[in-house]
């Protein structure tokens, strides 16, 4: 069995309640007045979600897709993988997962690029062979990278909470709907940030898990000074709390509070990764493996169990590829803690250009029996959304 063709197709899937007046892209919300000025989201597409999703087809005919996380500007991504990768893969074993991540990723050394849109398309390219093999040996993901280490993966629910009204009130309804874990961006001021954590607290009581993401906008002296609030109220984490490109001074935060501190989403391998936990810099690991594949972030997982450090995948603003795989690789590593979910999202998407979606009781996502990353695309409904 050897590689035949391997496509690549920039999706663009329509928000819902979008106006028309509303630009593809906004502008970094970073020095604006929380007070005054409306959110804007500067890691994702505004009109559409954005996603470039890989299909690789071997010569006996079996099929793999895979994401590579791209939410802005998906183009740039799907240049790599038609124009740079897929040219040295064709007549490859689709099996061969390390190796092709180790000769893709060497491509990359040459010219300097080791993430961004090239890790991106490394990651498409390996998800969809993981998705390949799965289907050639006729068992789930999770199998092949040696579990389930469980059988059933627990979620958190990202929220919206402009507000202490609006969290509490969002709150709330993730907790009717089963979740026992959510939570907030909470790029705000101190007072703000920590009144909608209080609130929220307040109104679903001691045993829901509540987690901040403050998305790099505080620095280290304003970070260290809201967790400190914020231990207050017994939240679970505090994530991507300031810029994580001196390790050393991101190191101060976590050295400072008790609860953990956990980065991740920005990096895209595991020499990146290494560099954050020798520097002491997180308590919890958070790869995307649409960022860096799943060989990718499985070596990540392995990795942090010798810094005795936990992992809780991310999927950001990733499709359902993303989330099905991710849920692959949570079942099947040790050192798992929780994964992210975006409840309304991913139902959403999923009704759009999937045949069979994943199934979640409560805070859990069950582990689908189908063999690869578990999902089955309607493509005849993706091709809708697709625009090159």
């Amino acid at each position: 069995m050897v590689i035949e063709k391997i496509e690549s197709f920039v999706v663009k899937l329509p928000r819902p309640n979008i106006g028309e007046d509303i630009p593809d892209y906004g502008r970094p919300a970073h020095g604006l007045s929380y007070e005054t000025d409306p959110p804007i989201d500067d890691m994702a597409g505004r009109r559409y979600s954005e996603a470039l999703f890989v299909k690789v087809t071997a010569d006996n005919g079996l099929v793999g897709w895979g994401e590579g996380q791209s939410l802005l500007a998906p183009e740039a991504t799907k240049a790599v993988v038609d124009r740079l990768l897929t040219p040295i893969l064709i007549g490859e074993n689709p099996l061969s997962r390390d190796k092709i991540w180790d000769v893709t990723y060497g491509v990359m050394r040459g010219r300097g690029y080791r993430s961004g849109y090239m890790g991106a398309a490394i990651a498409g390219i390996n998800n969809a062979l993981w998705d390949l093999t799965g289907k050639a040996l006729d068992v789930p993901c999770y199998v092949l990278l040696g579990g389930p280490y469980r059988q059933r993966v627990r979620v958190y629910n990202n929220i919206q909470g402009r507000t202490p009204e609006i969290g509490a009130k969002n709150a709330k309804i993730s907790v009717e709907n089963g979740f026992d874990a959510v939570k907030y961006h909470l790029g705000q001021p101190l007072k703000n940030a920590v009144a909608i954590v209080a609130a929220t607290r307040e109104a679903v009581g001691p045993d829901v898990d509540i987690l901040a993401d403050l998305t790099w906008h505080y620095d280290v002296p304003g970070a260290i000074a809201l967790g400190r609030e914020l231990q207050k109220h017994d939240v679970f984490w505090l994530e991507s709390p300031v810029p994580s490109e001196d390790l050393r001074r991101h190191a101060e935060v976590p050295a400072a509070l008790d609860l953990p501190i956990c980065i991740g989403q920005e990096f895209y391998n595991a020499y990146q990764f290494r560099a954050v936990l020798e520097a002491h810099a997180a308590d919890i690991l958070l790869p995307d493996l649409a960022r860096g594949g799943i060989t990718g972030v499985q070596r990540i997982a392995h990795l942090a169990e010798t810094f005795d450090i936990p992992l809780a995948p991310a999927v950001g603003a990733g499709n359902v590829l993303s989330s099905a795989a991710q849920l692959q690789l949570s079942a099947g590593i040790l050192n798992f803690t929780i994964m992210e979910h975006f409840e309304e999202h991913f139902q959403w998407r999923s009704e759009l250009i999937l045949k069979e979606t994943l199934t979640r009781n409560g805070s859990y996502l069950e582990l689908p029996d189908r063999p690869g990353i578990g999902v089955e695309l309607d493509e005849e409904k993706l091709m809708e959304y697709v625009t090159e």
